[in-house]
């Protein structure tokens, strides 16, 4: 447990810039370019977060646990064959894909707009596809090599250049600058990504006679086997709250995404930031493991650390919305307040469903990994369908909390079934606790003072009920350290 509240911590104080920059980058298009800009941004968001992944082949989370098996057995040959037979395939495809992007970019602009004239927003996106992937598959590599530290200064690094970019890209040319600035970023991640994995690649090997090939077809059919699990999960998802928007932009319009945007901008820094945190160390660890048994351990440490982080940032976000909604971005993102709750009531149970399904990917589970994703995506399909004709904006957010309880029951039952896994007292009484003190979030929704005063009062209730001694003398004792480390020598 301590191993793994370091590691997280590293990457999650590497990641206070991602989290500074995300917060700066709200400030900037909500004053600029206000709610309608902002959806043209998040739809455009969502376009990327459908094709990046097909670039990979969704070879990602596969890429983590052939690594650090090939680690795990001291074989760097593989694992050099590993690194440039995804690399080259991600640019490969990447190439591909943004070169059909860009010739059915009226097609696109049409379906996600519904208006044919964002084309060039299109194109921009296309242009930053091969980059973002190639990127995106370096950092599951620093992942698999455990390489925590790469990873946090690698975060911090791109939230600067980001931030950099942003601002007088988007303050000379608005929306177009801002849509602009994703390739610049894109370029940069790609180099600094290949600039922070080259020392930890194995060297050629001497005994290797004439030129390396770029691509080990021994490795494809578990590659393929990886990625075709990987893209049925993560379009299943992506894809699914793609069309959701769309639809949205085609109802209510980009002024309505953009209110949206801010329940998935916060989302989407927090959720990602603490569950990848924590798993890049679960990962390598129950790969590691010799039976699927072993891996309810560092499951148990996960889900403890997850819900603890979750909830209490959670909680944090809706005791505060009403300041930080304000400050961060402006009083036209006000109706906002009413789909937070629900969005992070949805996000308790994402928590649930990542934990309890963190074994499945290293153990090679993955005909179930895919096949709740599924579930997923068909749930939140059919419940936004059912609403949105009958509460508007609000049956996205009552479509993804019904979406993630589906899948945390499916992934609990299973884990409960093929590993005996319990979650123990201690961590039912986390879970009970948490649940309990976001749904009285949920029905109280700070809006003034006095709410903020009592829900703020209710969430230190929750952390004296939960969080156990030794847990506040482990992370006195990590502060002092990192404040000792930080105190220069005398």
């Amino acid at each position: 447990m301590r191993r793994l509240v370091r590691s997280t911590a590293i990457l999650g104080l590497g990641s206070a810039a991602t989290v500074v920059a995300a917060i700066l980058r709200s400030k900037i298009l909500a004053a600029w370019l206000g709610p309608e800009g902002t959806g043209v941004l998040a739809q455009l968001a969502g376009l990327t977060a459908v094709l990046v992944p097909l670039a990979t082949l969704g070879a990602g989370n596969g890429v983590v646990t052939m690594i650090a098996e090939a680690r795990a057995r001291g074989d760097l040959a593989k694992v050099r064959r590993i690194t440039r037979t995804a690399t080259t395939l991600a640019w490969t495809v990447g190439i591909g894909l943004a070169v059909l992007a860009a010739l059915s970019s009226p097609w696109l602009a049409r379906g996600i707009y519904r208006d044919a004239g964002f084309v060039w927003a299109i194109l921009f996106c296309a242009a930053a596809v091969p980059l973002s992937a190639v990127a995106s598959l370096r950092i599951t590599m620093l992942q698999g090599h455990e390489a925590v530290r790469e990873m946090a200064k690698l975060n911090g690094l791109i939230a600067a250049i980001g931030i950099g970019a942003i601002i007088p890209m988007a303050h000379f040319f608005g929306v177009k600058g801002a849509v602009a600035q994703i390739v610049v970023v894109a370029a940069a991640h790609a180099w600094l990504s290949g600039r922070f994995l080259r020392p930890l690649t194995p060297p050629r090997p001497p005994d290797l006679s004439g030129e390396e090939p770029r691509i080990d077809r021994s490795l494809l059919s578990t590659i393929a086997r990886y990625g075709g699990s990987a893209l049925v999960v993560g379009l299943s998802s992506t894809l699914t709250l793609l069309v959701v928007r769309s639809i949205l932009v085609g109802k209510l319009g980009l002024s309505q995404n953009g209110i949206y945007q801010v329940c998935v901008g916060v989302s989407g820094l927090t959720m990602p930031l603490i569950l990848n945190s924590i798993t890049a160390t679960v990962w390598p660890e129950i790969a590691a493991k010799p039976r699927d048994a072993d891996a309810v351990g560092p499951m148990a440490a996960g889900i403890r650390l997850a819900f603890l982080l979750v909830t209490g940032v959670s909680a944090a976000l809706l005791v505060g919305a009403p300041i930080w909604v304000r400050l961060f971005y402006s009083e036209r993102f006000l109706p906002a307040l009413d789909l937070l709750p629900f969005q992070f009531l949805g996000d308790y149970f994402r928590a649930a469903a990542w934990m309890f399904g963190v074994w499945l990917v290293p153990r090679q589970r993955l005909r179930p990994w895919v096949l709740f994703d599924v579930v997923y995506g068909v749930v939140l399909l059919a419940v936004f369908a059912v609403l949105v004709g009958r509460v508007g904006i609000q049956s996205v957010v009552f479509a993804y909390v019904a979406a993630h309880v589906s899948h945390a029951v499916l992934h609990y039952a299973l884990a409960r079934r093929a590993l005996g896994f319990r979650l123990g007292k201690q961590n039912a009484l986390l879970l009970g606790a948490s649940l309990a003190l976001l749904i009285g979030l949920a029905i109280l929704r700070p809006r003034d003072m006095t709410g903020v005063a009592i829900g703020g009062a209710a969430s230190l209730a929750w952390a004296g009920l939960v969080i156990q001694r030794r847990e506040w003398i482990a992370i006195k004792d990590m502060a002092f350290r990192l404040l000792g480390r930080a105190r220069p020598a005398a």
